[in-house]
């Protein structure tokens, strides 16, 4: 049932217990091997780490401070100051997505990469990837952090692993047929695409394909049912489960298991997660029900490792106990920090906004939608949010649609928002994330 049964069964406390004997020699060999932790951490006395609480000595870090802190890069130091090891015991690079601006890489050692190997094999045997599997891995971009180490880590459990993600949609298509895939994984979104576009591309309904399993992560999505019954609907699959990571810290961390009722944290052999009010800074309790931001330290990582990194994944912790015998807490991604809106005195999450449309009109539209913003810096709406959302070819009163959908929105979330119906495949689709934001061209 387990790839990792000692840590993946370890009651919470003594997870917690763990981590904290590891970072006092975390702490020294940052201030040891980096001029930038060095001066961050030189009030910080790493022998005094007996609790979480004392947690609140070291500064949180954020992403807009790792790209500074890699602005003066050299060929001597090419990921910056961040870099922490030598750069010939640095044998790959991942970089984050740059959907918030220009990419952060991280540099990874031999150490490093048997790590991650290990880490992400233990969430992908979470999610149900066994030896007999043929897993189609759709991403497209090796250097991204579900490029290259998901590939590793699939593959470091023994199943078949088929990386077709640089192909086209057709040929890849055409390369999960002919390979008798049973896996599928992909963005959300992206899984919903290749659904969308096989009857096009082979002539034949997905069904027809005999994908069993569907792994998707990368953006919130998964969590919300109408999406996941959509996929299962599409493809026929047994199983639809979440999956998520972050380049910053270690590309694969959670999985849902069997349960299918949120993702269990997989990595605390190698890395320790704290639950932060986005507001006040304050660690919250891991119960059920309580949203917050995660905050990462990977006290495993050679090259490029992360102290108290504000993730700014917004989460809700969905349950602390699990039928699978598994002692994380499971968490649904309910947004980005970052995609807040405010409607008048109202905060909105754009995931909030498609969770609210999809529960009550999910037979009329295909899940696609997009808020749209005049300028990325737009957070504030004095008007209705104005909302691309993607209708079913099918007669119906769309102007009735229309109303009731900004009916159910305002009545639910107290918020006004301006429904465009446009029709299906309207809205980009990409390959890795189809964000639920986008600006409006001027």
């Amino acid at each position: 049932m387990y790839w990792n049964k000692e840590f993946e069964t370890m009651p919470w406390p003594e997870v917690q217990k763990y981590w904290l004997s590891k970072l006092p020699a975390f702490i020294d060999y940052l201030k040891h091997n980096s001029g930038y932790y060095q001066k961050r951490l030189q009030s910080a006395e790493s022998v005094k780490i007996s609790s979480i609480e004392n947690m609140k000595q070291f500064p949180f870090l954020t992403k807009s401070e790792l790209r500074e802190a890699q602005l003066n890069s050299s060929r001597e130091f090419p990921l910056g100051e961040i870099q922490t090891a030598k750069t010939e015991d640095i044998v790959q690079v991942i970089s984050s997505s740059g959907t918030s601006g220009r990419p952060v890489y991280y540099g990874v050692t031999s150490k490093d990469v048997e790590i991650w190997k290990d880490a992400i094999a233990t969430l992908y045997y979470t999610a149900g990837i066994r030896k007999n599997d043929i897993v189609a891995h759709t991403t497209g971009v090796p250097l991204f952090a579900g490029g290259e180490p998901y590939f590793e880590g699939i593959r470091n459990i023994g199943a078949m692993t088929v990386w077709p993600g640089n192909l086209s949609t057709s040929r890849m298509l055409e390369t999960i047929r002919n390979l008798n895939c049973t896996v599928i994984q992909a963005t959300a979104s992206f899984n919903l695409y290749l659904a969308e576009h096989c009857p096009e591309a082979l002539g034949i309904d997905p069904k027809e394909l005999g994908i069993t399993k569907i792994l998707g992560g990368g953006e919130p999505g998964l969590g919300e049912e109408a999406i996941r019954q959509k996929l299962k609907d599409a493809w026929n699959a047994e199983t639809v489960r979440e999956i998520m990571g972050l380049a910053d810290v270690m590309p694969g961390m959670w999985a849902e298991c069997e349960d299918e009722s949120g993702m269990h944290f997989n990595a605390q052999k190698y890395v320790m997660v704290e639950l932060l009010d986005k507001e006040t800074g304050e660690c919250l309790p891991w119960e059920t029900g309580v949203v917050g931001e995660l905050v990462y330290t990977n006290f495993s990582r050679s090259a490029t490792p992360v102290l108290r990194y504000r993730s700014a994944d917004l989460v809700r912790v969905e349950g602390t106990s699990c039928s699978c015998g598994r002692k994380s807490p499971k968490i649904r991604c309910i947004g980005r920090v970052d995609d807040l809106l405010i409607f008048k005195a109202m905060n909105v999450y754009p995931s909030a906004i498609r969770d609210v449309v999809l529960k009550h009109f999910e037979q009329f539209l295909t899940g696609q939608m997009q808020v749209v913003k005049d300028s990325a810096e737009q957070v504030r709406f004095d008007s209705a949010i104005p909302v691309d959302i993607e209708v079913n070819p099918a007669e119906y009163d769309l102007a009735d649609l229309k109303k009731k959908i900004e009916k159910v929105v305002r009545d639910t979330l107290n918020i006004r928002i301006k429904a465009e119906l446009v029709p299906a495949n309207t809205i980009q689709r990409t390959q890795y994330k189809s964000p639920l934001i986008r600006i409006r061209e001027q």
